[in-house]
């Protein structure tokens, strides 16, 4: 038998005990109703006196922590029925008669294991029971949204055509859409209440992702809940899913709470009452509640216009939300420019936050995390003291101001600030920081794409990571050999870094401009892919006349889209530059190369203020004493060597940049790599890049006095060359083939 059938049978067999539910079931007979028009929707007011005891139910964390759960198998009465239902995801769950129902067949479906009431990770789950159960409407009443049992994960369903916004829904009135593709549309009502989304697809997998969507883009209320505030009611028509999701602003309305009787009214929202149905327990409640002061009630717990037009804008316009670590401190500065609000509390003007016994102290409390979230589009928020170019050679402190929300974790006993950003509002601010906002538009295109293609496989890299379960390690360290890179997975708290490290983002510090935003709007949602996943788009500076290979720069991966081949339209008669007798003469000349330009008009496209402090990139030079070498080396590797004998060459890679390098020292020998941990060896910040030769003089014992660095490029010479990009641009060339030059094979495809 379906399980349709089964419930039913259940349903009958425990009517049959005359219980509790035998008794409630019956009463729904004599309950009273009124109808109501509320600007155009047709609501329905029911007195239920038996539904007192969930609509009065403290949910309180003390008499949580003091009660019997009422969904665990302890907590059940004897007249109590239970029917097993064993999800295609593998959980299970217990269905029940509900004791206090709304409507005639009213059931609970309760997580077979003791667990806080918590939609993720179940939304698929509650779609394939609508499929299963297809003549009931199934829905999810939120902790905070009028469950009454906040600590044990349930749904609930009754039969379909109860409720007016369903009914509204299935024939499609005063519906808006705001967002359709191949698999699934998303729609607003246009009637009763706000921050509202209806999702409908053929596909629970589809719907699924649309969904956790949807919730990233609400807001957590209070540092004590977890979710945002929402109602969610879901069912399946022939294999078609739809789903409300109702977002809140408040548990309960002020009547409820009122002293005075006569203005006291017993209505606690939740899915039924968003969806149309209000439901009050006491008789001077039902007489008091007019249409007028219904409507204000569903006003007041639902989200806000303002809320509500933010997320309409996200749905309409889909970006994934980012979080990026900005800076670390034992004491934070900030200002809200707007009010922020966190907590239930607004904030505006000067704030701090200090670390207190590993704890976040702020205005007289103590909090493992916070997050302010902003109040409308304007809002903004600036950081002060924020560090820029760590351990470059402009490294600097500038005070930033950023859209967005603002997240303070701790680690390390620091407080680290953190930015919650859409990710194409980021991109306005990477490629303003990156480069100049006044870069040519080709230019500017092509960054956008790969700035966005970078990101995202970012992020599915480290869900592969973490999925796999696998140990996971950037550093090979023994006495005779470090091998280490550095890389996004060196983040394990927020998405990426607001540093070189990852993309150089200084929020709205750098002004963009209306090409920026033109930019972003043109390829919005565009990435690179090759073989159908998105491609890991590197970028440097200046490649210095040959791109470099991933694996000589990273882990040992070969990505067929980062090859070696001249920065040039004359594109054969590489020489290979692996071998040190060519890497020497490669270095040691000037050939052509789209990056080899000194026109100051193009490279202000590229580099910011502080960028063009740096004068000589293409072909460059450092000088050392012996005394100077020995110190630095001493100091950045934190391994005495002794004075320096000699830097061997070991390996190198495609563009001649060494990935192995020999330090021999009178004290110690050791091979060191790869190209970031050589560089910022060899330097007080770090070297422009590794593709260099070493020249030294004034021997004294067998001891050189004096050691010349001389190099090639700026960065890592992986991907694009942002001045080659440049010159490419400035040539005529569009942002497809400056791209397709430098990622060798991949395609440019629209995932959003």
């Amino acid at each position: 038998m379906q399980l349709q059938g089964v419930i039913r049978q259940m349903f009958s067999r425990e009517i049959e005990l005359h219980g509790r539910a035998f008794v409630n079931n019956k009463a729904l007979a004599e309950v009273e109703k009124k109808a109501m028009c509320i600007d155009g929707f047709e609501a329905v007011l029911h007195f239920n006196p038996a539904r007192v005891a969930s609509v009065m139910a403290k949910v309180d964390e003390e008499t949580l922590r003091h009660r019997q759960c009422f969904l665990c198998p302890e907590g059940l009465s004897a007249e109590q029925l239970t029917t097993v239902w064993d999800a295609p995801s593998g959980e299970r769950y217990l269905i029940r008669v509900n004791p206090f129902p709304i409507f005639d067949s009213h059931f609970t479906i309760s997580y077979s294991i003791h667990k806080r009431q918590q939609i993720e990770g179940h939304y698929p789950d509650m779609l394939a029971l609508t499929q299963e159960i297809h003549d009931y409407v199934v829905f999810y009443n939120g902790p905070m949204c009028g469950a009454s049992a906040p600590d044990h994960m349930h749904f609930q369903c009754f039969p379909k055509g109860n409720l007016p916004m369903e009914r509204m829904v299935r024939k499609g009135e005063n519906l808006e859409l705001l967002y359709a593709n191949d698999k699934v549309k998303i729609y607003k009502p246009l009637k009763y209440v706000e921050g509202t989304f209806v999702i409908c697809s053929d596909s629970i997998q589809s719907a699924a992702d649309k969904f956790n969507y949807i919730v990233s883009l609400g807001q957590i209320k209070t540092a004590v809940e977890w979710e945002p505030r929402m109602n969610i009611v879901s069912w399946c028509d022939g294999g078609r899913f739809t789903t409300i999701v109702y977002f809140r602003e408040e548990s309960r309305p002020e009547c409820f709470w009122n002293d005075n009787p006569a203005d006291r009214l017993l209505i606690s929202p939740a899915s039924v009452e968003m969806s149309g149905i209000a439901i009050v327990s006491s008789k001077s409640s039902f007489d008091n509640l007019s249409a007028d002061r219904l409507a204000g009630i569903i006003k007041e717990v639902s989200l806000n216009k303002l809320k509500s037009t933010q997320m309409e804008k996200n749905i309409k316009r889909p970006q994934a939300l980012l979080s990026v670590g900005i800076f670390s401190q034992r004491e934070i500065k900030f200002r809200f420019n707007k009010p922020y609000s966190f907590n239930g509390g607004n904030y505006c003007g000067d704030q701090s936050a200090a670390i207190h016994n590993g704890k976040i102290s702020f205005d007289g409390a103590v909090y493992d995390n916070i997050l302010f979230t902003r109040e409308s589009d304007e809002s903004s928020f600036e950081l002060k003291d924020v560090t820029i170019g760590v351990n470059f050679h402009w490294e600097r402190k500038e005070n930033q101001i950023f859209a967005g929300d603002l997240k303070l974790i701790v680690e390390n006993d620091m407080i680290t600030a953190i930015n919650v950003i859409g990710i194409e509002d980021y991109l306005l601010s990477v490629i303003s920081s990156e480069m100049s906002a006044t870069a040519s538009k080709q230019l500017l295109k092509a960054h956008a794409v790969i700035s966005r293609s970078w990101i995202l496989a970012q992020i599915q890299k480290n869900k592969d990571i973490t999925a796999s379960q696998e140990h996971y390690s950037a550093c090979t360290d023994n006495e005779d050999e470090l091998i280490k890179w550095y890389d996004r997975e060196d983040h394990i708290k927020f998405d990426v870094c607001a540093d070189d490290h990852c993309q150089r983002y200084q929020g709205l510090t750098r002004a963009s401009t209306q090409a920026v935003r033109e930019v972003i709007d043109e390829t919005w949602g565009e990435v690179l892919t090759y073989d159908g996943k998105i491609c890991d788009a590197r970028f440097s500076k200046c490649c210095g006349g040959v791109f470099e290979e991933f694996q000589y720069c990273w882990e040992d991966i070969k990505y067929p889209y980062l090859v070696k081949r001249r920065d040039s339209e004359e594109e054969d008669n590489i020489p290979d530059l692996t071998i040190e007798d060519n890497a020497r003469k490669w270095i040691l000349s000037s050939p052509k190369a789209f990056c080899n330009t000194t026109d100051k008009q193009i490279l202000s496209q590229v580099l910011n203020n502080y960028d063009q402090e740096t004068t000589n990139f293409y072909r460059w030079r450092q000088d050392y004493t012996q005394r100077e070498l020995s110190e630095l080396i001493m100091k950045r590797s934190g391994v005495d060597y002794g004075d320096i004998l000699d830097l061997v060459p070991i390996a190198r890679g495609t563009s001649g940049r060494l990935w192995k390098l020999k330090i021999v020292g009178t004290k110690k020998t050791k091979i060191i790599g790869k190209e970031l941990e050589i560089r910022r060896t060899l330097s007080t910040s770090h070297l422009y890049s590794s593709a260099f030769v070493v020249e030294k003089e004034d021997d004294k014992n067998g001891v050189p006095e004096r050691f010349h660095i001389i190099g090639a490029g700026w960065g890592h010479g992986a991907g694009l060359c942002q001045i080659g990009a440049a010159v490419m641009g400035e040539k005529g060339y569009q942002y497809d083939k400056i791209l397709l030059h430098y990622y060798v094979g991949a395609k440019i495809e629209k995932q959003y």
